[in-house]
């Protein structure tokens, strides 16, 4: 297995009078979790000697190292997704793969500059023993100058030079500490530390101990730190409360450096703390974005923003010398069906007319045909390419093959396809903190006009921003299973019945009461909740049927009213408990069918209900109706929408579920 190094100081660091090289601690990673939905540019990731905040990736040792010199084996050659890319990032250049390297003896690069970097995050610590409580640099700058020479390369993972002062000479001498829960994240994308000192000398000084956290806060309620002083040389505790498990039972001690003590607070309230960008970080363009208080484990703080493509030839077709016949046919006044017709019958080049059509829109760009793309017309290309073929093979890439009707439900089901082999290349380009953003946004520029300080604003996973020249990325080897759906039984189905109608109109107007741009970039309706929630009953009777656990397989939606797009592709990749075959085998023989009965016959029960299988509306802004996670729900890193627009009961009700003819046999 392929694993990555993150370094958890700052930097790697050389002395250059001794030349001795003085490595940071690191931590194993998978590479696939390098570009995931908690491990990222931007993401805190909790490891065994603390928590560790991702720097951008072009602050990676790797990329400085290499300063733009890539070598071939560095790349992931995928044109049509570097293309797409292009659309926004109209200065790259390469996808670049990011590095692998192995560690020797548990803690020594194989590689010294194949790693990613990262910093100690939230960087408050305190200590369990004494209570002291500051920040990382000053507990690494105390190490450092009063612990004995033969340790002082002990501080990793950090730890307390007062305690190791007083127990030099014991058998316990260290003494680790620990990171503080509380961070502050923005809508802009931005994360900072809680500035404790302040806080603690603020709420003593209004003595304004408020207790319950309220949704919003008001301007009045805005708490400004800019002009607390904190005196020099004062000493902070923070403990904790056996008595009391909520914000009151955790303590913050001010006092002087002889012991006298200045302040006392608690962290009651804290969720009522705004602070201003411009008085956490110095020169910054922003202004009055307000940073809230979260925990730092909350999945509020980090939604990566990552794009994937299946790979699929590029169209061969579309050279330069079949663009120039395009264009000579169309200065003569040729429109494109003409043009389509002339190139099949005198070049034997076949080329559709929307295609062509595309091309004269775009003024002949092949580049810009690509990237004009939506992610479901960008999508489409891949269902096109998979459906209208009974097998296929490209380049030991991609290799698939159509299972025979008999085996599943062909009266409901279109067609399944058995992917033996299918490579997904992945990028992350930005991210955001608070509220995910839609699909559609990632490649578009947040509209000034409409952008206010509470805007959800994504950020780049490089400081240059959209002229970056290269991105990161990963490029997975799989195996899955395509199902596809027949748009005129799903169209007759849906109208079969007003209930359905009933129930998607229950959730259409729960998304249109949730104002977030998550949900702006699709249309909802019977069909999409229908094959949503299809793939994720499939997905959970995948880990009974062949063992995977649920968070190894993802699904990847074909989704499409317009297009006439209905279909799903559930897959695993390598090195994720997967692609061993355990999942296409089932697509030999009649399992693949009895997979699907058995799927809908396990949805009828879950441990909730009769609850969950009436309700109407549960989870994040009510967006689902029948699905908890004892029935339906997936763990995130398996869904694209955030375990949203679910409903396992139009698929399995009696009277009008999609799947009634199965649920009513047993």
């Amino acid at each position: 297995m392929e694993f990555n190094d993150v370094n958890e100081r700052n930097r790697y660091k050389q002395h250059s009078k001794n030349n001795k090289q003085v490595m940071g601690q690191f931590e194993q990673i998978q590479t696939r979790k390098a570009i995931s939905s908690y491990g990222g540019v931007g993401s805190i990731i909790e490891t065994r000697d603390g928590s560790i905040l991702i720097d951008n990736f072009n602050e990676w040792p790797f990329f400085q190292s290499i300063n733009g010199k890539f070598e071939e084996h560095n790349f992931i050659v995928d044109k049509r997704f570097k293309n797409r890319l292009s659309r926004y990032f109209q200065e790259l250049e390469h996808l670049v793969k990011i590095p692998v390297n192995d560690l020797k003896q548990g803690f020594k690069p194989e590689n010294q500059f194949a790693f990613l970097s990262a910093k100690y995050f939230p960087e408050w610590f305190y200590c369990n023993n004494c209570s002291r409580f500051d920040r990382f640099d000053k507990w690494k700058n105390n190490w450092e100058n009063n612990v004995n020479s033969e340790h002082k390369e002990s501080f990793f993972p950090p730890k307390c030079c007062h305690c190791y002062i007083k127990n030099r000479d014991k058998k316990r001498k260290f003494f680790d500490l620990e990171q503080v829960r509380f961070i502050l994240t923005s809508p802009n994308g931005e994360i900072a530390d809680i500035p404790w000192d302040k806080w603690a000398m603020y709420r003593n000084s209004k003595n304004n101990n408020k207790e319950e956290p309220r949704e919003s806060v008001s301007e009045e309620d805005i708490i400004s730190l800019a002009n607390i002083q904190v005196p020099e040389d004062t000493i902070f505790e923070y403990k904790t409360s056996d008595k009391l498990d909520d914000l009151k039972g955790i303590w913050i001690i001010v006092r002087k450096k002889g012991g006298e003590q200045l302040n006392f607070t608690t962290l009651s309230g804290l969720f009522n703390l705004r602070i201003k960008i411009q008085d956490l970080i110095p020169n910054t363009k922003e202004e009055n974005v307000l940073f809230k208080p979260v925990i730092r484990s909350s999945n509020s703080v980090y939604y990566p923003n990552i794009l994937s493509s299946i790979f699929i030839p590029a169209n061969d077709e579309l050279n330069e010398y079949s663009i120039n016949l395009i264009r000579e046919e169309h200065n003569d006044g040729s429109n494109a069906k003409t043009i389509s017709k002339n190139l099949k019958r005198y070049k034997s080049i076949e080329i559709d007319s929307s295609t062509i059509q595309k091309l004269i829109d775009n003024n002949f760009s092949e580049r810009e045909l690509e990237i004009a793309k939506t992610e479901n017309q960008y999508r489409f290309d891949e269902y096109k390419f998979i459906t209208e073929k009974d097998s296929e093979r490209v380049e030991d890439k991609l290799i698939f093959n159509k299972i025979d009707k008999p085996f599943f439900q062909s009266d409901l089901i279109k067609s399944i396809f058995k992917m033996d082999k299918i490579k997904i290349s992945s990028v992350q380009t930005s991210f955001t903190r608070q509220e995910p953003i839609s699909s559609s946004q990632i490649l578009q520029d947040e509209d000034s006009e409409k952008t206010t300080k509470e805007s959800i604003v994504k950020k780049f996973t490089s400081t240059h921003g959209k002229t970056t020249k290269y991105l990161p990325a990963i490029e997975s080897f799989g195996e899955g299973i395509f199902f596809d759906f027949d748009n005129d039984i799903l169209d007759k189905w849906s109208k079969s019945n007003i209930k359905i109608q009933e129930r998607i109109s229950i959730l259409i107007g729960n998304k249109q009461q949730f104002e977030s741009a998550f949900s702006e970039d699709f249309e909802l309706n019977a069909k999409y909740i229908l094959i949503h929630t299809f793939s994720h009953l499939i997905i959970k009777e995948l880990e009974y049927l062949c063992g995977y656990p649920s968070t190894s397989i993802q699904e990847r939606l074909f989704i499409d009213k317009d297009l006439g797009m209905n279909g799903v592709l559930i897959y695993t990749i390598a090195g994720s408990e997967g692609s061993y075959g355990g999942i296409t085998s089932i697509c030999n023989d009649e399992r693949i069918g009895k997979l699907i009965e058995s799927a809908m016959i396990r949805a009828i029960d879950c441990a909730t209900d009769p609850i969950c299988y009436h309700t109407h509306g549960q989870g994040v802004a009510n967006l689902n109706l029948s699905a908890c996670f004892s029935c339906t729900l997936l763990p995130e890193t398996s869904c694209e929408k955030f375990n949203c627009y679910l409903d396992r009961r139009i698929l399995i009700d009696k009277d009008y579920g999609y799947f009634k003819n199965i649920i009513n046999r047993t």
